[in-house]
């Protein structure tokens, strides 16, 4: 029996992305499409490669086997792209940056664009969510402050990112409830830990939450409530104002989760080494910045 290399791709999003939908878009093709495809493999195979399930896809015992085959040659060619493109210096391929998508946004910013120009056949591509499971045998890197790494990932810091209290300006914070970052998978992250912190005897509760943090500081800037933000985002707004003591300014390490098997990759290395050079001016806080005033919340 004979595989096709695109339709091993398939199987390989689909386990990676949980669904069909979700393969499809980190494939480029139309869920139609990727569907068909693989229910083709699966004829031409004999058994089914997935469990269809409330909660998505569930590789069965044959499509795990070929998933871990998969991955190897998915590796195979990546390291053959990566030797054939060592003779002109440049990188070549694909890779994947899965974080937060206000992180992302920075990233792209400041840190991707130059890094792209000098490599034309470098492809990035930028995911904003948690991959149902660990993403094996491609270039990827991932950025968390409190997600432990996964499977075999391992994790270094890149460096702080500081936070602080923001509300409305023209509005008094202390008549003002909060808005706060939230995930259902990791709920008692530091911003939420702060906020609890800060609200105290009288019992705030958050009004609004947020995945993201450009979505609580889209809220303190309609004058929803306060909340904790990122400073090297919220600096960028003229609409918000910090407040507080500077004690109850929050710094979180940022680190980078890569798996060991593509971490020498050619185009995984450059990544990383644009990341370390230009982080602190994509998260910096400012430097003696007047918008920082020590006062009583």
């Amino acid at each position: 029996m004979s595989f096709d290399w695109n339709n091993l791709k398939i199987v390989l999003a689909a386990s990676r992305a949980g669904s069909l939908a979700r393969a499809a878009h980190l494939l480029d093709l139309d869920q139609s499409t990727t569907g068909r495809r693989l229910t083709a493999l699966e004829a031409d195979i004999g058994t089914s490669l997935f469990a269809r399930t409330k909660t998505g896809l569930l590789p069965t015992e044959t499509g795990k086997l070929i998933i871990e085959r998969a991955e190897e040659v998915e590796l195979r060619m990546q390291n053959l792209e990566d030797e054939i493109a060592d003779g002109d210096g440049s990188v070549t391929g694909l890779i994947r940056l899965i974080s937060s998508p206000w992180i992302l946004e920075e990233l792209t910013r400041v840190a991707l664009a130059d890094l792209l120009r000098k490599n034309p056949r470098l492809d990035i591509r930028l995911l904003g969510l948690i991959p149902t499971t660990p993403i094996r045998g491609e270039a990827t890197l991932s950025f968390w402050f409190e997600n432990q790494p996964r499977a075999s990932e391992f994790a270094v810091n890149l460096g702080e990112v500081h936070y602080g209290l923001y509300a409305k300006k023209g509005l008094d914070p202390t008549e003002l409830e909060w808005v706060s970052f939230f995930d259902e998978d990791a709920p008692r992250t530091a911003p939420v830990r702060l906020w609890e912190k800060m609200r105290g005897e009288r019992g705030h509760r958050p009004r609004l939450t947020s995945t993201d943090a450009r979505g609580v500081m889209i809220a303190v800037e309609a004058g929803v409530g306060k909340g904790v933000l990122p400073i090297c985002l919220a600096e960028k707004s003229d609409l918000i104002v910090p407040f507080g003591k500077r004690p109850f300014e929050l710094a979180r390490t940022l680190k980078l989760h890569a798996h060991p098997d593509t971490v020498q990759a050619n185009r995984t290395q450059a990544v990383m080494e644009t990341l370390r050079e230009q982080f602190a001016a994509t998260f910096s806080r400012p430097n003696g910045d007047s918008r920082f005033p020590i006062q009583d919340e």
